[in-house]
Parts: structure tokens; C-alpha cells; sequence
């Protein structure tokens, strides 16, 4: 039996300049970010430690990203959008490494990797105005600005990427392999 081992590490990396995004996601992967759990370890006091999204559950990494009622719509979006079924892991590597095709070609899986990236990043924001601006939780604007900031990314990345923003929203997996 052959194991393939993905090195989480290089692919996060190789979307350059998406830099903000690539260290929310890191800290979500190495389970840095300062959820409530995160800051009680470091000391801080918070008033509750209970989910920000959804007031059900302590709020660590693994919950707010992937387990959260919220956070699960959100996913569940995304898989909707690329029109893929998945298992859903609540782990932050493995989550980010079904995000990688074996026999796709390097730069579909860069792109791939991107809108892993892209959502964690978003799912982050978009907390932290329902927090910090009483923002309402609006999971259509979570999705909406992750396709738009990997579609921005990639056509201005990658040269080969030569589709417009409505292909992109309408077929994300065919303007994937169209990359070269």
C-alpha cells in the first residue's frame, strides 16, 4: 500500500499574495486564533466562551470553523457552489487537505487551496463584524465575498485564467481546469 502525504504547509503557501488570508488560515491549521478558548488560555478574560455565531458551544477552533451550525452552512454553500459532495472533516488539516486533487493539474490544486483558504478567511471577518459592528450573520455575503477574492485572485495571478466573474460563480470547476 502506497500513502500519499500532502504537506499542508506548501500548499497554504503557494497562493502568494493573499497574505492576510494565508495567516488567518495558518493560525486556524496550527489552532492559533484567538477564539475564546484560545484567549482564556492566553489569560484574557471574556465574558462568555460561548460561540459567537451560534451561542451553543464553547467556541474553539474546531467548533467556530467546522462545527458551528454557521460555519457549517457556510461549507455547505461552497460544496453547493462547486457542486461536490463531502464528508465533512472537523479537524483543521484534514479539512484543508480534501481540498486537494491527486491527479489535478499543480495549478488547479493552487486555486483549490485558495478557496479552502479564502472561506476560512471570511468565515474570520464576517465574525468579527457580527462582533465588532453588530453585524447580522449573513451567510449569502460569506460565499459572495470568498468567489469574488479567489476569482480576483486568480485572474490577476494566473495567466492562463482567462474567465470572467460570472463564469466563475456559475461554473467554478470547469473555469478551474481550463487553467493550464
Amino acid at each position: 500500500m502506497v500513502r500519499i502525504v500532502v504537506n499542508f504547509e506548501r500548499s497554504l503557501w503557494k497562493t502568494t499574495d493573499l497574505p492576510s488570508s494565508q495567516v488567518t488560515a495558518w493560525r486556524v491549521l496550527i489552532n492559533s486564533i484567538a477564539t475564546k478558548v484560545n484567549l482564556e488560555k492566553r489569560g484574557v478574560l471574556v465574558y462568555t466562551n460561548l460561540c459567537s455565531f451560534c451561542r451553543m458551544a464553547v467556541e474553539s477552533t474546531k467548533h467556530m470553523f467546522f462545527e458551528c451550525r454557521i460555519a457549517w452552512l457556510v461549507w455547505n454553500q461552497c460544496y453547493a457552489w462547486m457542486e461536490i459532495a463531502s464528508v465533512d472533516h472537523v479537524d483543521p488539516v484534514s479539512h484543508f487537505l480534501h481540498f486537494n486533487l491527486l491527479n489535478a493539474h499543480v495549478q488547479v490544486n493552487v486555486v483549490w487551496s485558495c478557496v479552502w483558504i479564502v472561506v476560512i478567511s471570511e468565515i474570520w471577518k464576517h465574525k468579527n463584524k457580527h462582533i465588532f459592528q453588530c453585524r447580522a450573520i449573513d451567510l449569502s455575503e460569506v460565499l459572495t465575498l470568498a468567489q469574488l477574492n479567489v476569482w480576483s485572485w486568480v485572474t490577476s495571478k494566473i495567466v492562463s485564467a482567462r474567465f470572467t466573474y460570472f463564469d466563475w460563480c456559475i461554473d467554478p470547476v470547469a473555469c478551474m481546469f481550463s487553467i493550464k
